[in-house]
């Protein structure tokens, strides 16, 4: 298995995210080492907070009302001095103050810093400051008058879910910017809301804007915290980043990225220049997932494509899509010319007449066939409606264990496996890349053996652990794709939304994939690349399709928009 870790220059290109201890350390680090005083960075974040607030409100605006909540500790102290920097703004600032909100934290997780009294006590010198629940009445006028609320409650030091007075706090906050339409901002992180794992903790603030303070938190961008963050700003405040050099990072995909490491195209190239994918896909039934895997492959540049399939699917594509090549591999080749391929490229594989009596399934007649072709193309994707017959379960661990070239398994392809399969797949393959699976949560459940839902509670990490364990890519798809190396790097997706949550979606990804890998990108940077380019298709048929009513053909249609996108020719 070869190294997987990116470049310097390309881990530069996207945002590096920081962890809850991460976050911890370069604070501490900034504040007892480098001897920065922790009022300034709280000066800092509350500058940053008021700037966006005040946008929001609009900059040559004044006399707006705005609420903000402030909790005990460093968040709390970020939110009274935001207040006072709004106030003199020519704001109508006020705050709801939650005292006791402690063993929550702020940035640190500390209980009280000095600078959080210091700005308290300032602002209840200096505007009207409501306790909750003790002026509850009082709080929820103000609430309710407000055209901005800045949520400074709870920071990334959460650790417990939220109950009591402070659950009901975070309700009102919600009622009111869902009735009154007014903006939410965060600081830092949406209150209620896991800094690593995007969980709510019980209740969570439902907020327009996030302010993240000098780097991102993956809770911010990983479901279902991705919903409350919405739009998010990373501000620097002074804090300088110093990441553990032997520590694997945690990183969001970028277009900077995407734009970057999609595959050189010589002008003086030909078909066989961009590569030969291979797609091991279908079975009766299940022709379309075939398809739709090798119609991506092409959208996405491959130069060639073969669809290996059962015999009876044989010459079923023809209409849908003449560019494809087709193989039935178990079926012996002729001499002469009823041996020719029906009509596609001149390069078409052989193979045997069309009506051989054969089951719409792979089986393992099929292997020596796949295996022959395999050898000779550039990448296999197998997987894709290949269906769940015994027989074919035994063809897709016997492939899995002998293909010697860059590997994605996807769907049935993974239902006909056990970890043991892709160890020995990967132990088989020296020097080889590594394979690439794309499980989603039920998938994986199945394949590790962990309920779905210890596996949403805990993405980043169980993704890095099974990457690891298993030594492959593994894409684990879903709201906020995670991609993890063997090595422990770990990747979010930014892109696409619940217009995915489609059938036939993941066969568009497999091929995606596929073919950039068949074109010679790394097996990390086809899945990362992969990634991004299927849910930036989705993004960009946004104002076309109603995510309700969209599907994978329409997907496929955005492929080519999204890399016009990314080759800065988008409109």
């Amino acid at each position: 298995m070869t190294d997987q870790r990116l470049s310097v220059s390309t881990l530069e290109t996207m945002r590096r995210l920081a962890s809850i201890e991460e976050m911890r350390a370069m604070e501490r680090h900034a504040i007892e080492v480098l001897g920065l005083p922790g009022r300034l960075l709280m000066e800092n974040a509350a500058a940053g907070l008021a700037s966006r607030a005040s946008a929001l409100l609009g900059h040559h605006r004044s006399g707006r009302r705005v609420v903000v909540i402030c909790g005990w500790g460093n968040n709390g102290g970020d939110g009274f001095a935001a207040a006072r920097l709004l106030a003199d703004r020519g704001h109508r600032a006020s705050v709801v103050w939650m005292p006791g909100a402690a063993g929550a934290g702020g940035r640190s997780g500390g209980g009280d810093p000095s600078g959080a009294v210091d700005n308290r006590e300032a602002w209840r010198q200096l505007g009207p400051c409501f306790q909750w629940p003790g002026d509850r009445r009082e709080a929820e006028e103000a609430l309710s008058q407000a055209e901005l609320l800045v949520d400074a409650l709870f920071g990334t030091g959460l650790g417990r879910a939220v109950t009591g007075d402070a659950a009901s706090l975070i309700e009102a906050i919600n009622t009111i910017g869902r009735n009154n339409g007014v903006p939410v901002v965060a600081a830092d992180i949406p209150s209620g809301i896991h800094g690593d794992t995007g969980q709510v903790m019980g209740v969570a603030v439902r907020c327009t804007h996030t302010v993240s303070f000098q780097a991102g938190k993956p809770g911010c961008y990983l479901h279902p915290g991705s919903d409350h963050a919405g739009e998010v700003e990373v501000i620097p405040i002074s804090i300088p980043q110093s990441w553990p050099p032997d520590h694997p990072g945690t990183y969001l995909l970028t277009r900077a990225f995407a734009a970057a490491a999609l595959p050189v195209r010589p002008s003086g190239g030909h078909k066989g220049t961009f590569g030969h994918l291979l797609a091991v896909c279908g079975s009766a039934g299940m022709g379309g997932a075939a398809l739709m895997a090798g119609r991506s492959a092409l959208k996405t540049g491959t130069g060639l494509v073969t669809l290996a399939v059962p015999s009876p699917l044989r010459d079923q594509f023809l209409a849908a899509a003449p560019e494809l090549m087709t193989l039935a591999p178990s079926t012996a080749p002729r001499s002469g010319p009823a041996d020719s391929p029906r009509s596609g490229p001149a390069d078409s594989p052989r193979s045997g007449p069309a009506d051989s009596p054969r089951a719409g399934y792979f089986t393992g007649e099929d292997l020596p066939g796949v295996l022959a072709a395999a050898a000779s193309r550039s990448a296999v994707v197998v997987g894709c409606g290949l269906g769940r017959a015994e027989a074919t379960v035994s063809f897709v661990r016997r492939l899995v264990a002998e293909v010697r070239v860059p590997l994605l398994i996807d769907a049935d392809g993974l239902f006909a496996l056990e970890p043991v399969h892709l160890k020995a797949g990967r132990e088989g393959r020296p020097g080889h890349a590594s394979v690439v699976i794309t499980p989603h949560l039920g998938e994986l459940s199945r394949l590790a053996g962990i309920p779905a839902a210890e596996l949403a509670a805990g993405k980043i990490e169980w993704a890095r652990r099974l990457a690891a364990e298993w030594g492959v890519i593994l894409v684990m798809k879903g709201p906020g794709t995670v991609i993890a190396a063997p090595e422990g790097d770990a990747f979010i997706n930014p892109t696409g939304d619940h217009g995915l949550a489609s059938g036939g979606t993941g066969d568009v990804l497999s091929g995606i994939i596929g073919g950039l890998l068949a074109q010679g990108c790394e097996p990390l940077q086809a899945a990362l690349l992969g990634v991004y380019l299927h849910g930036l298709a989705r993004d960009c048929q946004r104002e076309r399709f109603n995510p309700r009513y969209f599907t994978a053909t329409e997907l496929m249609e955005g492929i080519n928009l999204a890399l016009l996108e990314l080759e800065g020719q988008g409109t």
